[in-house]
């Protein structure tokens, strides 16, 4: 059983390409409860292991965030409830299910932003001459 839900977006580039940059801060924004639940990572497709990802979870547009391992908003920036119930869906365990769906008034918190995708490493793989 896994303890946390994977999250992995797709990208351009998350630091050049606006709408990349906004689907990785609308799951960055998550509130802390969400946040330690979660894992997440970016995978641009400037690098090998970010094209090697697009083609494993079978990709078809950019920006997308696939859900373990489902593509669920392709080219679709979601809103926070929109992103709860699609995480309480594939929830590993009916616990975590319940308590991601206790969050859902919640809403997002921008204070965190920058922190969050720091510890994501969004912005830190998508060099192409390093």
């Amino acid at each position: 059983m896994a303890d946390k839900i994977i999250i992995d977006v797709l990208t351009l580039d998350s630091v050049q390409c606006a709408a990349c940059g906004y689907m990785m801060e609308s799951i960055a924004a998550l509130p802390t409860d969400v946040q330690e639940m979660i894992k997440y990572q970016e995978w641009s497709i400037k690098n090998k292991t970010g094209v090697d990802k697009f083609m494993e979870l079978k990709g078809k547009v950019l920006p997308t965030i696939c859900i373990e391992g489902a593509l669920v908003f392709e080219s679709i920036i979601p809103q926070y409830e929109e992103l709860i119930d699609e995480m309480a869906k594939r929830a590993p365990d009916d616990a975590m299910r319940d308590r991601i769906i206790s969050l859902r008034e919640k809403g997002f918190e921008f204070d965190k932003i920058q922190e969050n995708l720091e510890k994501a490493g969004s912005g830190m793989k998508t060099r192409t001459d390093s």
